[in-house]
């Protein structure tokens, strides 16, 4: 686990997940996203699966340059 800039401005942690490639953990702007949707979760006003869909989501549109969101993305524009 190492401490990387993205873009200059965005500081997060990166880990090694296998099969995927480097993770990164969200920054302050994501983090207050992902608790609000575990918050709407967590009181019941939105179903736990769509929740964990909006939170992938978010992390993976504001990750943009992860090797499988561009991989995902080429096989899309191939289809």
């Amino acid at each position: 686990m190492n401490t990387s800039e993205a873009d200059g401005a965005r500081v997060g942690w990166r880990v090694d997940v296998p099969l995927i490639g480097p993770v990164g953990w969200p920054p302050t702007g994501s983090l207050v996203f992902l608790a609000a949707v575990g918050g709407l979760a967590a009181t019941g006003l939105v179903p736990w699966p769509v929740a964990g869909l909006l939170g992938l989501g978010h992390v993976l549109a504001r990750d943009r340059d992860h090797r499988v969101v561009q991989e995902l993305g080429a096989a899309l524009e191939e289809a």
